[in-house]
């Protein structure tokens, strides 16, 4: 693999030596058997990946899980016959092996290490780091090859590979691989910031241009704010989807976001006097707007949450306010947006109405329990649990209805006269 490895940078010249990898792994061995051949001899290559396939078939059928498994694997999807397209099943299924070793629990890369440890149990700590770091990569690029989504999330671990490639012991496939990371890191922030400032000179040179006496300075800033939200709102999709994923990765993107949809129902007040005749497009740009606060307001921590919170109030607010202030017939597009502002944000009040009721029923049986519990600890104690539990049980069912997935905010789009799907208002 001496040819080979430097274009996956997965295998330690130190630690996968012929002999030490034939003890360790037969099926490791001939995947790279097979891919040397298919480079160096042709004529063995056939015969040898079969066997690999074999192997692979045989370690399916037993659950076997090791790094060599994982790395065999994945060898054979690098170098694999034109017709075969498991690649991305394959890395899948690698990915949950390596989840199944508690590999994405990895710690954060350390320079610090253990007296006691010995150079090989260094080198054979970092064949399973790298193989993580190798699968995060390969992850990563797979979903932008196919649109498909990623299943590897960053971690402490993953962002401190720059540290782990200052190792002593690194090699200059590790450092290959950490350049790799880097580059995947920083593509989207970069495109996304190189994007922004586009749009603010593009902004900026049309306002200029603009006749201050009409509705173009409202919607070009209007539609350069929406251009902002949705670049920006994308990564923070599956994010926001997930309640143990950590939003602190993700700032510049949230802080973009979460300014951009204000700034549009901002818009959306200090040019009212040209909503009446704006066309759909406006509407469903001003709902998603609402909408993606509202998300961002019942997904993030409450450190975050509770910040934002009376400034996405206020903004929903003075937009439903701003429409319903158009004497607009009760069919019309100003109408059902306003009803649709104002349905959004009776159900986010219901929901802190809701949220502050169960606090105060906890309080009072937990004050309650503790007075008449000092001889019966044991039971009431249960009782209590069990009280707490079934209240946050309803509190979480509350805001999963009304705010949890596309279909419920579809009935709620609906019930105002907004059609989700077809993106347009209807009466």
């Amino acid at each position: 693999m001496e040819n080979l490895n430097p274009y996956i940078s997965q295998l330690d010249p130190q630690l996968h030596t012929f002999d030490r990898v034939r003890q360790q792994s037969a099926f490791l061995l001939t995947s790279v058997l097979a891919a040397a051949a298919k480079a160096f001899n042709p004529a063995l290559h056939k015969k040898l990946r079969e066997h690999a396939e074999d192997i692979h078939a045989s370690n399916f059928r037993k659950g076997a899980k090791s790094v060599e498994t994982a790395q065999a694997v994945m060898i054979l999807t690098y170098w694999k016959e034109s017709q075969d397209t498991r690649a991305w099943m394959l890395l899948g299924y690698v990915i949950r092996m390596g989840m199944e070793l508690g590999w994405h629990r990895l710690a954060p890369y350390s320079h610090h290490h253990p007296p006691s440890t010995s150079d090989l149990e260094r080198r054979q700590t970092r064949n399973i780091e790298r193989t993580w770091f190798v699968l995060f990569v390969y992850d990563r690029s797979m979903s932008l090859q196919t649109g498909k989504p990623w299943m590897i999330e960053r971690s402490e671990f993953v962002e401190s590979i720059e540290a782990w490639c200052r190792d002593t012991m690194a090699t200059p496939g590790d450092r290959f691989l950490g350049a790799i990371r880097a580059r995947q890191l920083h593509n989207l922030e970069s495109l996304l910031a190189i994007i922004k400032g586009r749009i603010e000179e593009w902004e900026s040179r049309w306002l200029n241009m603009a006749d201050k006496d009409s509705c173009h300075p409202f919607l070009i800033q209007f539609y350069g704010t929406h251009l902002r939200l949705q670049l920006f709102s994308l990564p923070l999709q599956d994010i926001l989807a997930q309640a143990d994923q950590n939003i602190s990765y993700h700032m510049e993107a949230l802080w973009v976001s979460y300014s951009s949809a204000l700034e549009m129902l901002h818009l959306i007040c200090r040019y009212s006097s040209w909503l009446y005749f704006a066309q759909d497009s406006i509407h469903v740009m001003t709902a998603y707007s609402a909408a993606f606060l509202i998300k961002l307001l019942m997904s993030t921590p409450h450190p975050i949450s509770s910040q934002i919170g009376p400034a996405i109030h206020g903004a929903i607010s003075g937009a439903a306010r701003a429409f319903s202030q158009q004497a607009a017939p009760s069919g019309s597009s100003c109408a059902l947006q306003s009803r649709f502002l104002d349905k959004i944000l009776a159900r986010i009040s219901k929901s802190s109405s809701e949220e502050l009721v169960a606090r105060d029923t906890i309080a009072t049986e937990s004050h309650g329990q503790s007075g008449a519990g000092r001889h019966t600890c044991g039971a009431e104690s249960s009782s209590i649990t069990a009280t707490s539990a079934r209240v946050f049980s309803q509190m979480e069912a509350g805001l999963t209805l009304d705010f949890g997935n596309d279909e419920e905010w579809a009935g709620i789009m609906a019930e105002a006269g907004f059609n989700a799907q077809d993106g347009v208002f209807f009466a």
